[in-house]
């Protein structure tokens, strides 16, 4: 069937083709689950490391909001919605959207947060992350891993294929130092949720945080819960450890842009078996980003590892919060990329770009009151 799929126009592929459309043409028309792990590292409050949330401080909020806007459609542990500097409304706006065109059950998993959401949630023991500086970042580690797996083959009894996804700030400064621990990246790739991008202040925090853990360029490349511990965040080895659980069981989309980058990077190190049951799922947006490079961190990591992405376009909508998602703002986040094919695949094509953007546009009226 792979040879006979073909691929709509809300979609594209890069990377291995036959793999992505052997991937797609085995969950065509078929029912996912949806997760979502949230945690705190206090290296999101460093000024000027993340824009995903007003403040540093309030980015301390910001996974316990989006998880709570998942799942109850408001926030309780703060006012108002997650947003970026200038009033950018958070990705989990277009993953409500896609979760409610598809609807994919979802599940929340708490890695380690510093505050916690007022929703159900998987708890798998683990605790807010120090900042990577300190060179000791996450806690419980292996025994997060580990409940991770358990969680993946759990989750994915009774479903076709799973989406793994995570809401952490600062997530894209640790993704880098444990890239960079593991040697799969020698310079600075990741990704930000503002078009300027700082990433000097990334690259200096990350080789401050190396040489505090006592770490040289590739010296953890066979021990990647070692990088995570030492200067990860907590969403990451919970995630490793789902999708390696998951994926031997149904296929998995990793939605995310280069914070999950690290977490593949991890899962197949661990277990390369995964290869060809997962494909990573992201948006446009994160693709074609000018100040990021997600295409050559993933082939670096393996070319057996296609991105499939959301071909979402905010240009014309009436609402300036969102059309700045045009402009390099946000780009991806809480698995909006994930959400967004997720719900193409399961109506098999049927719902496109521009009926996910009409329930973006509801769901942003509802959550705003507009």
């Amino acid at each position: 069937m792979a040879k006979e799929f073909k691929l709509p126009s809300s979609l594209s592929v890069f990377g291995n083709e036959d793999i992505a459309y052997d991937f797609l043409s085995r969950i065509w028309g078929k029912k996912g689950v949806f997760t979502c792990t949230i945690g705190n590292t206090m290296t999101s409050t460093i000024p000027g490391v993340s824009e995903a949330g007003d403040t540093p401080e309030l980015t301390l909020f910001t996974p316990a909001a989006d998880a709570e806007m998942l799942v109850n459609g408001r926030t309780t542990c703060m006012k108002g919605i997650p947003i970026n500097p200038g009033g950018i409304p958070t990705p989990a706006t277009l993953t409500m959207a896609a979760l409610e065109l598809s609807d994919m059950p979802l599940h929340i998993i708490n890695g380690g947060c510093r505050i916690n959401p007022y929703i159900p949630y998987y708890e798998v023991g683990g605790r807010c992350g120090e900042a990577i500086t300190s060179g000791k970042s996450v806690h419980n580690v292996k025994e997060c891993f580990e409940r991770g797996k358990v969680l993946g083959g759990m989750l994915a009894k009774g479903h076709d294929f799973l989406v793994a996804s995570e809401s952490c700030a600062g997530g894209t400064t640790t993704a880098l130092a444990v890239m960079m621990a593991m040697g799969v990246v020698t310079e600075n790739l990741v990704s930000s949720s503002s078009p300027r991008n700082p990433r000097e202040l990334k690259t200096r925090i990350v080789n401050e945080s190396l040489n505090a853990a006592n770490i040289k360029i590739g010296d953890l490349r066979d021990d990647p819960l070692k990088a995570i511990e030492c200067v990860g965040d907590p969403m990451m080895p919970v995630n490793v450890g789902l999708i390696i659980g998951a994926a031997k069981h149904v296929p998995v989309i990793i939605g995310g842009g280069t914070q999950m980058a690290a977490v593949i990077a991890a899962v197949i190190q661990i277990d390369p078996s995964v290869i060809g049951n997962i494909v990573q799922g992201t948006t446009r947006w994160l693709v074609k980003d000018p100040n990021s490079d997600i295409c050559r961190m993933i082939g670096g990591i393996s070319e057996s590892v296609p991105i499939v992405y959301i071909n979402m376009d905010y240009s014309k909508s009436p609402y300036e919060g969102l059309q700045a998602y045009e402009w390099g703002f946000c780009k991806e986040g809480v698995g909006c990329g994930g959400a967004s094919i997720s719900a193409v695949i399961s109506s098999s094509g049927k719902i496109d770009c521009d009926i996910i953007l009409d329930k973006v546009h509801e769901v942003y009226k509802r959550i705003l009151n507009i």
